[in-house]
């Protein structure tokens, strides 16, 4: 028997070390509660052969693992039991107990970062039940008086055992249970003044709720203040006079010459009127065209004219500037100065003068200074 727990001791160490560590240790796994389905066998030991007593069982259990070590749980077991007299006879039990659970795994070896395995050991004690009794009741009345005795339906239970589980997932487990089983002496109605001992082998599947919230590796960002020299790039404005030159081109729909309707009229008349305030001896030349398609030579010399003289008044009358700086001509259809026919109804202004141009120089300044540093750390949260 010793042999057989140290073992069980080096198995449960061996599975306790994981070849692949995970990022957070068992017990962050804990708390939970669970549920536990069984199936499996169990037999009864007497005087009479022990395979010819071997009958199916089935077991739910519920509890709680209030850490990593240590458990318990409310088992009820059942179904069918044997025992015999002259020949086996069956009857119905149920057992009921309630089981401290201790993780050996985890007592072992409580630093391990692996929980795919688990050994536990589990003690109880509880309650126990029977009822039909045909079987034995026919055997019974083939039998002297005095060696069996009434019908003790109620008794109690004493259990030491072991699990062997396999954890599939963090929710689902797998494992095996073997449990040695003391009832009282007239548990199969039988008396010879010793305790009943039955084994059990339940094959079960373990569904685990309510555990903490899984923590994962976050990577934490903060900030500290470091020392720097910084070497800064600065601007400064320069200004300087260049000769500058324009044209705008302001458009007419057919047979139109008020200024007014004439497309970028406004825009236009600005720039040229802007050239002149900044360079008095700035020239300005306003040229009326009309398109060689539409109308006749006459019409189309008139309306070029108008066109140009608009131009040339509004920049007189709306903008102050003097006529002497603006030269005003026409050419009716007889220049095309686009290929497109319809942008030949038009005028254009045209002017060269100085402008006052700001031009930005650079230079370098360093600067000794403090600034934020941006860094990062894995946390488990």
């Amino acid at each position: 028997m010793k042999r057989i727990a140290n073992i069980l001791t080096a198995v449960a160490l061996l599975m306790g070390v994981s070849t692949a560590v995970q990022a957070q240790s068992v017990e962050d796994n804990y708390p939970y509660n669970f549920i536990t389905v069984q199936g499996g066998v169990q037999g009864t030991f007497t005087n009479y052969d022990f395979t010819k007593l071997i009958t199916p069982q089935v077991a739910i259990s519920a509890g709680r693992y209030f850490n990593s070590k240590v458990g318990a749980r409310l088992h009820v077991q059942g179904w069918q039991v044997k025992s015999a007299l002259t020949d086996t006879y069956k009857f119905n039990a149920i057992t009921g107990d309630l089981d401290l659970l201790l993780n050996m795994t985890n007592i072992l070896k409580p630093s391990r970062q692996c929980d795919k395995f688990d050994w536990i050991l589990l003690a109880g004690f509880g309650a126990n039940y029977t009822w039909d009794y045909d079987e034995f009741d026919t055997q019974n009345k083939a039998l002297s008086p005095g060696i069996v005795y009434g019908k003790t339906h109620s008794s109690y239970n004493t259990r030491l055992g072991t699990q062997f589980n396999v954890n599939v997932s963090r929710n689902i487990a797998v494992g095996l249970e073997i449990d040695a089983n003391m009832k009282n002496d007239l548990f199969n109605l039988k008396r010879n003044y010793n305790p009943d001992f039955q084994l059990s082998a339940l094959l079960g599947l373990t569904f685990k709720f309510g555990q903490p919230a899984k923590k994962h590796e976050v990577v934490e960002t903060y900030y500290v203040e470091e020392p720097y020299t910084e070497t800064v790039k600065k601007q400064r404005p320069v200004e300087s006079v260049e000769m500058t030159k324009m044209e705008k081109v302001v458009y007419y729909e057919i047979r139109v010459s008020d200024v007014e309707q004439g497309q970028g009229i406004d825009a236009a008349v600005k720039e040229a009127a802007d050239l002149i305030k900044t360079d008095p001896n700035a020239k300005i030349i306003v040229t009326g065209y009309a398109d060689v398609q539409t109308g006749n030579p006459e019409i189309n010399e008139r309306l070029s004219k108008e066109r140009a003289e608009g131009v040339t008044n509004m920049l007189v009358n709306d903008h102050g500037i003097n006529a002497a700086n603006i030269t005003t001509t026409w050419k009716g259809d007889t220049v095309q100065p686009f290929s497109e026919n319809d942008k030949n109804r038009c005028v254009i202004i045209t002017g060269e003068g100085k402008f006052k141009v700001t031009k930005y120089e650079t230079y370098e300044e360093v600067i000794e200074k403090t600034r934020q540093v941006e860094k990062t750390r894995t946390v488990i949260k």
